[in-house]
């Protein structure tokens, strides 16, 4: 056995992309996004990388940083199974950023609630 696999325990490949998909995940969760499916908080457990696809030029799309959503494994197998709802890249786009800001005011709501019960005990 070689010194990275006696150290980590594993293959050092298999311990680098578990790394940088934790890595990802805490960054991701960090910056608010949630399941681009469902719209609910992200899980470690069953987080996936979703890049769109369908397209005249797939390579590019599945490269492109403005393509790429965030949602739970079985969110996004389900949706695999079925044709998209959204047929062209901007309506993606557009579904994804409604997305966020739903969850955005989701949050903020939260917030001023807590403070309201902090201010008034209400």
């Amino acid at each position: 056995m070689d010194k990275k696999n006696e150290q980590l325990g594993m293959n050092p490949s298999t311990a680098q992309q578990r790394l940088v998909k934790d890595t990802l995940f805490r960054l991701v969760v960090t910056a608010g996004y949630v399941c681009f499916r469902c719209g609910q908080p992200l899980v470690r457990e069953n987080f996936t990388i979703e890049p769109w696809l369908d397209s005249e030029n797939p390579k590019e799309l599945f490269f492109d940083q403005n393509n790429v959503a965030f949602s739970h494994a079985p969110c996004n197998f389900s949706a695999a199974r079925k044709p998209s709802k959204y047929p062209t890249e901007e309506e993606r786009r557009q579904a994804r950023n409604k997305s966020q800001r739903e969850h955005n005011a989701r949050e903020y709501t939260k917030e001023k609630r807590r403070e309201r019960y902090i201010t008034t005990g209400n």
